[in-house]
């Protein structure tokens, strides 16, 4: 596992020495009882009650996983370099896969720059071998190459950038493309079978083929929930504070404190806890209380406890929360009364949910992306978001599953909010947002750093000028 170094914290408590680890989805406590240097690793001997032993192994440069991945991208390198001069005759002038920093090049992709007689062209590829993650990355990572690259003297000439994806996965790829400007370079697309060695070329879909309506059914929105006893007296012991979000076309319920899931309700059954580790309620409603009380103590804007996992896990959900609380204050324009959080992007949710659907008091519909850290895939997230929301509202499809009732949505694009503490934009953020075409309106908006307190917008502009 691959942790930052703000998602692991170590403390002493009752003349004990407690290692708190944490993500979204987990919270882990263990009791340090011994450790042992060995060379660059650090292991760890951890206990927790009852009788739970376990042993964390903390290494210090590049672990064996990513020595193998640095392996593995090396030779997808090399075996692109004979598939391009065989398929497409072209000649690699340079190839690089090496981390660099200061330009914020990853080296989970392979840069390239190619010619072909007198014809230069910039390339950028991913392997099979790499989560579906960082193949929809490539999209942002070729158009940081294409700067960098532009300004060698290989570059300087080229007027086509090509991205290299593997075989059955550029479809994400091929949606991104269709929203970046077009006075750009002419972008090409191939799918790489590293297996049968073969380069099969992929058009850009357009939006009228983006989706299957058979899959992309979207869900109706959530309505307003019966009288349930477990629910009615859970969220009695926190009163204004614990609110039930359930996304459209699910049925379990999750109860949240500012944002943060303390528990799920499913028909009869009520699991409380925080991340994976979660209990069954029955008869300790007592300790489900000391549970809530706690969360109630550390999660607040003035909290004692601020490097506590209950303080900074799911941030993003607490920053919805506040917004929602005074959406106006983001963009006086917004009606207040409509706000849908959650509406899946995808078939699958493997691309994520739109955070927030709202709409202007002119009907136009407005798409509410939140951050609260660095996110480089924020810009090219969002406007596939924005692919999504604009096929069904141009197909008419919210406004016949129930969105905004008694409003007329207005026929005009969908405004892109992207908002985020006014410092945790990331270092590239305008540099991939200016790609994006500007029938997207895209807008950066920075808040106050003290978010918690209060959504108060520190700037607000066109992101794609």
């Amino acid at each position: 596992m691959c942790m930052r170094e703000e998602q692991i914290s170590v403390s002493l408590e009752f003349g004990k020495l407690i290692l708190t680890l944490w993500g979204e989805d987990f919270s882990e406590c263990w009791r340090i009882e011994a450790y042992e240097v060995r060379g660059e690793r650090l292991i760890l001997r951890l206990g927790r009650q009852p009788g739970r032993v376990a042993t964390l192994e903390i290494t210090s440069g590049e672990s064996v996983g990513e020595e193998a991945a640095d392996a593995r991208r090396r030779a997808f390198a090399d075996t692109l370099r004979r598939l391009l001069q065989r398929e497409l005759g072209a000649r690699v002038e340079y190839v690089a896969t090496h981390r660099d920093d200061a330009r914020h090049l990853s080296s989970i992709y392979t840069r390239l720059i190619l010619a072909r007689g007198k014809e230069r062209a910039i390339a950028i590829a991913v392997n099979s071998g790499e989560p579906q993650a960082h193949v929809d990355g490539v999209v942002t990572a070729g158009l940081l190459w294409w700067e960098c690259a532009m300004n060698s003297p290989h570059g300087a000439e080229a007027q086509r950038l090509m991205f290299f994806a593997p075989g059955g996965r550029a479809a994400s790829i091929a949606r991104r493309l269709t929203v970046l400007r077009r006075d750009g370079p002419r972008l090409e697309l191939y799918e790489v079978e590293e297996a049968r060695g073969a380069l099969t070329v992929v058009t850009p879909f357009d939006q009228g083929a983006l989706f299957d309506p058979r899959q992309m059914r979207l869900p109706r929105p959530g309505v307003e929930l019966p009288r349930h006893p477990l629910r009615d007296r859970a969220l009695a012991l926190a009163p204004g504070l614990l609110r039930v979000a359930r996304r459209p076309g699910s049925a379990v319920e999750s109860l949240r404190l500012r944002g943060l899931e303390i528990a799920r309700l499913s028909r009869n059954r009520l699991l409380f806890g925080v991340g994976a580790t979660k209990r069954l309620l029955r008869e300790n409603w007592a300790e489900f209380e000391r549970f809530v009380q706690e969360v109630a103590r550390i999660r607040h804007p003035e909290s004692p406890e601020k490097a506590h996992p209950f303080y900074r896990l799911q941030a993003e959900r607490w920053l919805e929360e506040v917004i929602r609380q005074d959406v106006q204050r983001v963009d006086p324009r917004l009606d207040p009364r409509f706000l849908y959080p959650q509406i899946p992007a995808e078939e699958t949710e493997r691309h994520g949910l739109v955070d927030l659907l709202g709409i202007t008091e002119e009907g136009q519909l407005v798409l509410l992306e939140l951050k609260t850290e660095e996110d480089v895939e924020a810009p090219m997230q969002a406007a596939e978001y924005w692919l999504r929301i604009e096929w069904h509202r141009r197909r008419g499809d919210l406004t016949r599953r129930g969105y905004f009732p008694g409003l007329e949505i207005a026929d005009r694009p969908t405004l892109v909010l992207l908002i985020a503490p006014f410092l945790r934009f990331h270092p590239t953020f305008d540099r991939v947002a200016r790609w994006i075409d500007r029938r997207v309106p895209v807008y950066k908006i920075g808040i106050a750093e003290e978010w918690r307190k209060g959504v108060r917008v520190i700037f607000r502009q066109r992101a794609n000028a």
